[in-house]
């Protein structure tokens, strides 16, 4: 629904745009895709939580129109890569709705990699959701070879 005021939305825009959580100890990042060849006009956006922990939560959403054409793969990447050099990330996570193949795809065409049912369940995954991660290189000696949970 609509916001209650203007002063209720101007609020809600200045923690947005802190790009941190209340507390400070997460990252709360977003993009806009925007195609060059396509105009001005955003086609759909990615973001990402940067945990305390090296590890971060990936999402993405493109327009209808635009599907099939790379510009959520593409993206994405971007954004993974930029997490890892900028934020020292080594860990990407992101849940799917299972029906959506197109983007269960996505994550494979990244290297991510489907977790295990009770690895799902004990990051909360919800019901008919996958967990998808994706470790970078290197990482795993960092870790000593543990996942880190939440």
């Amino acid at each position: 629904g609509a916001p209650a005021s203007l002063e209720v939305l101007r609020e809600r825009y200045r923690k947005l745009e802190s790009r941190r959580s209340a507390d400070g100890r997460e990252f709360w990042l977003n993009w806009a895709i925007v195609a060059r060849e396509l105009g001005p006009d955003a086609i759909g956006f990615v973001q990402a939580t940067v945990l305390e922990d090296g590890r971060a939560w990936a999402a993405y959403e493109v327009g209808h129109a635009w599907w099939g054409r790379g510009f959520a793969t593409e993206a994405t990447r971007a954004m993974l890569e930029h997490l890892e050099a900028a934020y020292a990330v080594t860990q990407f996570m992101a849940t799917v709705d299972r029906r959506n193949e197109r983007s269960w795809r996505l994550l494979e065409r990244l290297a991510f990699r489907r977790a295990d049912a009770q690895d799902a369940a004990a990051m909360e995954a919800q019901p008919g959701d996958w967990l998808y991660r994706l470790q970078r290189a290197g990482a795993e000696a960092a870790t000593g070879g543990a996942t880190p949970c939440r």
